[in-house]
């Protein structure tokens, strides 16, 4: 760090009137630090180097909020910390969310009583089940495939998924109890 505190607040100052230079500097003065920041917060490099873009881009365009430019670095720790603790709140969902939807895999022999019933039980789903059922299991997709298709993020579409697997699950046992009362 080759520059005084003086100077940086210069750099702020100039950066919260829109100077893109002087911002430029900040970040090339700030984003290793965040990024060490993010991966003691306990993210990946990888996603560590995400949440600082994230951070930085919360940062210009909220600079010129900023009432003082002496308190710039609190503030973009703050921001930085916040950004990775969004971050590390979606990565618990979707590991909860997986951890759900593996347990709720059927075996084989769940799947060999209610086969016959798939058909009918798609079609009496709304669509918006039968939709992500379809093209999760039918046309193989991927989350991300998904995410594209139906525009959401996948987390969104990892959510709906698991609905519309409950929702079917309920449907085939409807369908099935009924099929059993008329044999």
């Amino acid at each position: 760090m080759g520059q005084s505190r003086a100077e940086e607040h210069l750099l702020v100052a100039r950066a919260r009137i829109g100077d893109a230079r002087a911002f430029e500097a900040l970040v090339f003065q700030y984003t290793p630090r965040l990024r060490w920041f993010a991966t003691k917060l306990g993210l990946s490099t990888t996603t560590a180097d995400d949440v600082v873009q994230e951070s930085w881009l919360a940062a210009w365009s909220g600079l010129a909020r900023l009432r003082d430019v002496r308190q710039f670095r609190s503030w973009l720790y703050g921001t930085a910390r916040n950004k990775c603790l969004q971050q590390i709140s979606r990565e618990r969902q979707t590991c909860m969310l997986n951890c759900e939807l593996a347990a709720e895999e059927p075996d084989d022999a769940w799947f060999d009583q209610y086969l016959p019933y798939i058909g009918a039980a798609l079609e009496n789903l709304p669509p918006i089940h039968s939709e992500i059922l379809a093209l999760r299991f039918l046309e193989g997709m991927t989350y991300q495939e998904l995410a594209e298709v139906v525009q959401a993020n996948e987390g969104t579409i990892k959510s709906r998924l698991h609905h519309a697997k409950r929702a079917l699950r309920k449907e085939l046992e409807v369908l099935a109890n009924e099929g059993s009362r008329t044999t």
